[in-house]
């Protein structure tokens, strides 16, 4: 117990210790303060200016020092003693030094004098500060405004904001403010704070000001007809500082200014007073001096005459029957309700345009301000509700996810039961809905996306509700299909070539053509739909949305089977159908997605009804625009919906949807073989879809497990002699994208291939197509078989002819039996020329000689008894094939049409790698199709005769020395294709002299490398191209290797 006792005195003293010692700190700077602030009465010089504002800055710094703890009251009167005399010096007091003394003000009114602050005091320092503060203008704005830094203002509204925060915890004080004879003072202050919240540039004195004027109506007078007196000047100059075009105002300074009317007018036209204020007419007796007829003038000369008697040492108040008292009660009456509803409605303009302010705060703000009056003010600003609401319903949709989310579930959970909200949203709801067509026209996108955005958040409540939209159901669908259009019939499509070729599926496959991005699980986002275009991206976001919102609603169901009617009846106009097929996907979106939150059966049994309603539909409108071909590039909306619709039916039904398949796959990939790149890549992404959510890893893997499917539909085509040249073009896409996987499915297809092209050869579109799918038949076998372990050994390089020593003479001998039996069976180019009959001619001799069913005849009969061993990694059927292909070409080198010729150049040299894994079957092949590849090197066109050089250098690289004699007799044609000289740059590179110059030289160099030529021969194609080889390393490098001295002896001459 002594030790407690003891630990007590210890700390007494301790205490009484340290209060002894601040007491000491500020006599130290209070004392010389005072006499500096007396002499300074006498003699404001600048020295004693100077020590005034170092004093104050030091107790300034010491107050702001000492522990909250240690400040008492008498402590508070000690210190502002010199203030005082500072005080009285009023406008002699040089800016800097008003500043400092107003600081050490607010610090001792926070600090020790608090609640307990002497009333009359209280309103003396309100009055001193506020006429320290003003520059004069406040009550005159036309009087010349004296120096005020705004340093000094912030001061004095800190000041200030102390002052009442300590006179609303304190009654006394408070009552001193509420008195009616102290309102013409305070309204000079209100006035004061009011004209630096408008016009000052420093952001933390509008804020203490606005601060300071929140806390003396709201907490100190909170009367509501004193405020009501003070509400018009006030709202009227914070509407000011809200509009932009008026002041640019810092967000923080916004926000508080929101937030302060937000509070003035729910205090002053609550509905708790409504009733009251209804009732009165505004002519009590106690009312007949109102608040509107204080002048500034009144105002202004109040201060002053109070400011006087404190300067003088008169303290007393006014009698209470002054004419400085101002009656306030019962100046809210009907009439003034009435003229203040119209004048808030007018304020709301400039406070609901801050909802798209770029900064959250003050959005925010903007919520709280609607949110606030639609609580305390629901019946007395009934002409207000509609704005408040859709306020709030807009930043509903806000980006930032507490302003968004703040806003909804205060109008959901406050329009719950409110019959009169409820009614609101759905007068708005009907209204954003009729005016559909003329929103989406509007060209202020933030305009039209805002009122998008406030349909979509009235349809949510309405649904959040549980609320009947029977008001809808007639309106809703119609004003959609008047208001939107998914084709732009002014903007030209793009159309792509007729031949899919390779390049085109890569790009399908990696979305090179047009923008196409990858979801979850494989899964492939579709291009975006003109509508997007037309009326913008966010605006067709919102759209859908709204419709995914609605296909859940309780009236969803009706809708839904009104859309799907308009849809699938040909009847109607082709954009009421587009319009109506896109809104019933949606909707069918919003049925999914609701599916995975509310398991319920009757929506399980919506959904799986809609999956069999998008495959039924989708699939007859599909066929329908197969079937048309009057139906122009612009009219594609429809099947690119369609297209969305069964991707959309395969994630609703997974693997069941392989049922399907047997209808859908053959529609699908006569889409991908579409000239419209849009709908091929809507329909490849389809495909794509389609292929994972039917646990297929890949497209490929998909058409191979269901090539059948395809291939039936085909042949059925095929042999009922309903062939097109979209069949040809269908099968290639098929063996592009299934790969070489499907080929073994396809022996009976090109066997009737080979048929239908001795049938239909004078078909050019046709026998383009068939050859194309052929050729994707080669190019899938080489991609397979090119890519694993396939390696092609090349043929030895030449040795220069010419002197040969005798070994090399006796090998010659040896090898000469061979050359002649080569030449006997292969006569000269010109010999066999002269005895050809004509392209026609040899055309349709080899369609009567050498049909498929006489070749394979031809081919048995010469088969040895012994089977050989198949060497070729490719397997022996495949080979077959890809050589009987090969061998096909030579009917139809001559044909008339350019793009089949160089159609047919390039499946030769797409074929060559594959057929050069077996050399027994290659070395016919190269001597059966040699003749008509030279007859391409006199072609008239170019890029063909490029392409026949190709081949010939495809023949030299893979039979060798088996090319001698032919390229003996070729090269003069060879020879006559080099330019006299190097062609010009300035020609282009694409001009005829350059393709054929660097088509030329290349086969040169690849012939000298891997064929034996004889020495004439040689000495020709060194003498021709001598004038090239400074120019052309890869030519000299290749004519080096067989004799690098008569290289460099032609290089000399």
């Amino acid at each position: 117990m002594a030790s407690s006792g003891g630990d007590a005195r210890a700390g007494m003293d301790h205490e009484e210790k340290a209060r002894s010692d601040v007491f000491q700190r500020l006599k130290a700077i209070c004392v010389p303060l005072s006499q500096l602030a007396l002499m300074l009465t006498r003699d404001a010089n600048a020295e004693n200016r100077f020590k005034i504002v170092n004093g104050l800055e030091d107790l300034a710094h010491t107050l702001s020092t000492i522990p909250p703890d240690l400040y008492s009251a008498q402590l508070g009167d000690y210190v502002f003693f010199p203030l005082s005399h500072l005080l009285r010096l009023g406008e002699k007091l040089d800016d800097r030094t008003t500043e400092l003394v107003l600081q050490n003000l607010e610090l001792l009114i926070r600090n020790t004098w608090g609640k307990n602050l002497n009333p009359e005091l209280g309103k003396q320092m309100c009055i001193l500060i506020t006429f320290f503060i003003d520059d004069g203008t406040a009550s005159d704005p036309t009087r010349t405004a004296k120096s005020v830094s705004d340093e000094t203002k912030r001061a004095g509204a800190r000041a200030l904001l102390q002052l009442f925060r300590a006179a609303s915890v304190s009654r006394g004080l408070r009552d001193v403010f509420r008195d009616g004879d102290n309102i013409p003072t305070l309204a000079h202050t209100i006035a004061v704070a009011v004209k630096i919240v408008l016009d000052s540039d420093d952001v933390d004195c509008e804020l203490a000001a606005a601060d300071c004027l929140r806390v003396l109506l709201i907490s100190v007078i909170g009367d509501g007809d004193i405020i009501a007196s003070f509400l018009p000047g006030i709202s009227s100059t914070l509407c000011r500082v809200i509009t932009p075009s008026i002041k640019r105002a810092n967000f923080k300074v916004l926000a508080k200014c929101v937030e302060l009317l937000a509070l003035l007018i729910a205090h002053t036209i609550p509905d708790n007073d409504l009733g009251e204020m209804l009732e009165s007419d505004g002519t009590d007796p106690a009312s007949s001096n109102s608040g509107s007829a204080i002048s500034d003038s009144a105002l202004a000369e109040s201060s002053s005459v109070a400011m006087s008697r404190h300067a003088s040492g008169e303290g007393g108040s006014s009698s209470s029957g002054s004419s400085g008292r101002v009656r306030v009660k019962g100046l809210r009456s009907k009439a003034w309700i009435e003229a203040t509803r119209h004048q808030v409605k007018l304020a709301l303009d400039p406070i609901t345009r801050l909802r798209t302010y770029q900064r959250p705060e003050v959005r925010m703000e903007v919520r709280n301000f609607c949110a606030r009056l639609l609580q305390t003010s629901f019946r007395a600003l009934e002409n207000c509700r509609s704005v408040f609401l859709i306020t709030l319903i807009f930043l509903s949709s806000d980006s930032d996810y507490d302003v968004s989310f703040e806003s909804f579930d205060f109008v959901r959970n406050f329009g719950r039961d409110n019959d009169e909200v409820i009614d609101l949203v759905k007068e708005g709801v009907y209204g954003w809905i009729n005016g559909l067509q003329r929103t989406l026209s509007m060209q202020d996108e933030p305009r039209k996306t805002g009122l998008l955005l406030e349909l979509k958040v009235g349809i949510d409540l309405l649904i959040d509700w549980d609320l009947d939209m029977a008001f809808l159901q007639e309106s809703f669908v119609s004003n959609f299909l008047g208001a939107i259009s998914l084709a732009a019939t002014e903007s030209p499509k793009v159309v792509a070539s007729d031949v899919i070729t390779s390049s085109d599926i890569v790009s399908l496959q990696r979305g090179a053509t047009v923008e196409i991005s990858r979801l979850d699980e494989g899964r492939l986002a579709f291009p975006p739909l003109d509508i997007q275009r037309i009326i913008g991206v966010n605006a067709t976001e919102y759209l859908e949305q709204i419709l995914e919102n609605v296909g859940i609603s309780t009236n969803g169901r009706k809708i839904l089977n009104d859309c799907i009617r308009i849809a699938s009846d040909s009847e109607n106009s082709l954009q009421s159908q587009e319009v109506a097929y896109w809104m019933y996907v949606h909707m069918v979106k919003g049925v999914r997605k609701s599916i995975e939150i509310f398991e319920d059966d009757s929506t399980r049994q919506l959904l799986s009804q809609s999956a069999e309603n998008l495959n039924d539909t989708s699939v007859a409108l599909i066929q329908i625009y197969l079937d048309n071909d009057n139906i122009s590039p612009e009219n594609t909306s429809l099947v690119l919906v369609s297209l969305e619709a069964l991707s959309l039916s395969a994630d609703i039904m997974g693997v069941d949807f392989k049922l399907s398949l047997m209808d859908i796959l053959y529609p699908v990939l006569n889409l991908i073989a579409s000239s419209s790149i849009q709908i091929r890549h809507h329909a490849y992404v389809a495909l794509n879809n389609i292929a994972m959510a039917t646990n297929y890893g890949s497209v490929s893997e998909l058409l191979v497990d269901n090539v059948d499917y395809v291939l039936d539909s085909i042949s059925l085509r095929i042999n009922t002699l309903d062939i097109s040249p979209r069949t040809p073009k269908i099968l290639s896409v098929l063996v592009k994208l299934a790969g070489s996987s499907a080929i073994p499915y396809l022996d009976d297809i090109i066997a009737s291939i080979f048929q239908l092209l001795d049938n239909y050869h004078g078909y050019s579109r046709l026998v383009e197509g068939f050859f194309e799918v052929l050729r994707a038949v080669v190019e899938e076998t080489s991609i397979a078989y090119l890519t694993k372990s396939l390696s092609i050994e090349e043929k030895p390089r030449s040795k220069r002819p010419g002197i040969w020593d005798l070994e090399s003479l006796l090998t010659e001998i040896q090898r000469e039996p061979e050359f002649i039996l080569h030449e006997k069976e292969n006569p000269p180019v010109e010999e066999k020329l002269e005895n050809d009959p004509g392209p026609e001619s040899s055309e349709e001799k080899g369609f009567e000689e050498h049909e498929p069913e006489k070749m394979a005849a031809e081919r048995d009969e010469n088969t040895p008894d012994r089977a050989e061993l198949w060497t070729s990694p490719v397997p022996k059927p495949w080979y077959m094939t890809i050589r009987r292909i090969a061998n096909l070409t030579k009917y139809y080198l001559s044909h008339e049409s350019p793009s089949l010729r160089y159609q047919l150049l390039d499946l030769l040299h797409t074929g060559m790698p594959i057929l050069a894994t077996s050399e027994k079957e290659l070395l016919p092949l190269i001597n059966d199709t040699w003749p008509p590849i030279v007859h391409r090197l006199s072609d008239p066109e170019c890029h063909i005769i490029v392409a026949a050089l190709g081949v010939i250098s495809d023949y030299s690289n893979y039979s060798g020395d088996f090319m001698s004699s032919r390229i003996d007799q070729a090269w003069p044609i060879i020879r006559s294709l080099l330019p006299c000289e190097l062609p010009r740059e300035r020609e282009g590179r694409f001009s005829r002299p350059a393709q054929l110059y660097k088509a030329a030289t290349a086969s040169i160099g690849t012939i000298v490398r891997h064929t034996r030529l004889k020495e004439e021969t040689f000495n020709s194609i060194l003498e021709s191209v001598a004038p090239f080889l400074r120019y052309n390393n890869d030519l000299r490098q290749a004519m080096e290797e067989i004799s690098s001295d008569a290289v460099w002896l032609y290089s000399s001459v």
